[in-house]
C-alpha cells in the first residue's frame, strides 16, 4: 500500500490546493463573465460552464473548483479507508466514486440553508415590488428599488440587481425572470416569473397581484415547514443509521487493525465488506429522496 498511500497523498494535497485557490484563477466559467455576455452566450455552454449554473442554482455558494476539490479529498478518503480494510487496491476501488455522494450531500445541505435564507428575504422583496408599482408601473422601477434596498439580504439584492443590469441592456424580461429562476433555483421565484408574464399580457392591478402572491408564497412555506417537520424524524434516524456503522468500524480498527483479519482473509469477506457498505449508503440516499419528494409533492 505504499505506492497507493502516495498517490491518495498526492492527490489529497491537489483537492486542498483546488480548494484553496482563489476564484480569480478560474475565470474560465460563467463566473468570471458579466451577466449580459453570460446572457448573450448562453447556448454555447461548455460542461463545466454547465455545473457552475448547477450549483449557482443549488444556492450553496460553492464554485466548480471547489466542487471538484471536495469530489477528490472524499472520494480519497473513502478509498484509503476502504483499502485499509479490504487490504486490496483494486476491490476499494467502487469507494471513489462515493466522493461524488459526500460532495452532493454537502451542496445539497448548504444550498437547502442558504435557499431558505434567499426566499425569507423575497418575500420581502415582492412585497417591496408591489409598493413601488403603486406609484409607478415601470418593472424596472420596481425591480430597483429592490436591489438598492438596505432592508433586503444581501443575497438577494444582489440577484435582483443582475435583473436590473440585464433590463438595462434591453435583454427582453422573459429571458431575464429565465435566468434568474436558473441561477436560484427557487420555486417563488418561478412563481413571480408566472405572474409577471402573465400580468403583462392580461393586464390588471400588478401591485395587488403581488401582494396576493407574497401571502400565498408565505402560505406554502408554513405548509412546508409543517411537511418537513413531521419528516425530521425519518431523515435523523436514516443520518444517525448511516454514520454509525462507518463510526464503530472506524473505531474498532484504530483500537485493533486485525480485528478485521478473519473476514479479509478471503475474497468473499472483502465482497462482503464492500457490498454492506455500499448497501448502507444507497440505502440513505434512497431514504432520503422519498422524503424530499414527499416534502415537494405534499406528501
Amino acid at each position: 500500500m505504499v505506492d497507493i498511500g502516495m498517490v491518495i497523498a498526492a492527490g489529497a494535497g491537489t483537492g486542498i490546493v483546488l480548494l484553496l485557490l482563489p476564484r480569480r484563477f478560474w475565470q474560465g466559467g460563467s463566473a468570471g463573465r458579466h451577466a449580459i455576455v453570460e446572457q448573450l452566450q448562453k447556448e454555447r455552454k461548455s460542461v463545466w460552464d454547465r455545473l457552475d449554473e448547477r450549483l449557482q442554482r443549488s444556492g450553496s455558494g460553492m464554485e466548480v473548483h471547489q466542487y471538484v476539490a471536495l469530489v477528490c479529498l472524499f472520494g480519497l478518503a473513502a478509498y484509503g479507508v476502504s483499502g485499509q480494510i479490504l487490504r486490496s487496491w483494486w476491490l476499494a476501488l467502487p469507494a471513489l466514486p462515493a466522493g461524488i455522494l459526500f460532495a452532493e450531500r454537502l451542496v445539497s445541505v448548504l444550498g437547502a440553508r442558504r435557499k431558505d435564507r434567499f426566499e425569507e428575504d423575497n418575500v420581502k422583496a415582492i412585497r417591496l415590488m408591489a409598493s413601488s408599482l403603486r406609484t409607478s408601473p415601470s418593472y424596472l422601477h420596481a425591480f430597483e428599488e429592490v436591489a438598492a434596498s438596505p432592508y433586503v439580504n444581501k443575497t438577494v439584492t444582489d440577484e435582483y440587481r443582475r435583473v436590473v443590469e440585464l433590463l438595462r441592456a434591453q435583454v427582453p424580461l422573459e429571458q431575464v425572470m429565465a435566468a434568474f429562476y436558473r441561477r436560484t433555483g427557487s420555486p417563488d421565484v418561478r412563481y413571480l416569473s408566472t405572474i409577471v408574464q402573465i400580468q403583462r399580457e392580461m393586464g390588471g392591478d400588478m401591485a395587488r397581484t403581488l401582494d396576493l402572491a407574497a401571502a400565498t408564497i408565505l402560505r406554502r412555506r408554513q405548509s412546508l415547514r409543517r411537511q418537513r417537520a413531521a419528516t425530521a424524524q425519518i431523515v435523523a434516524q436514516v443520518n444517525v443509521l448511516s454514520v454509525m456503522p462507518f463510526v464503530f468500524v472506524t473505531a474498532l480498527y484504530v483500537n485493533n487493525p486485525h480485528h478485521f483479519d478473519p473476514l479479509t482473509a478471503t475474497i468473499q469477506g472483502r465482497l462482503s465488506i464492500l457490498g454492506a457498505l455500499l448497501s448502507i449508503l444507497i440505502g440513505g440516499e434512497v431514504i432520503r429522496h422519498l422524503a424530499r419528494k414527499g416534502i415537494h409533492k405534499g406528501g
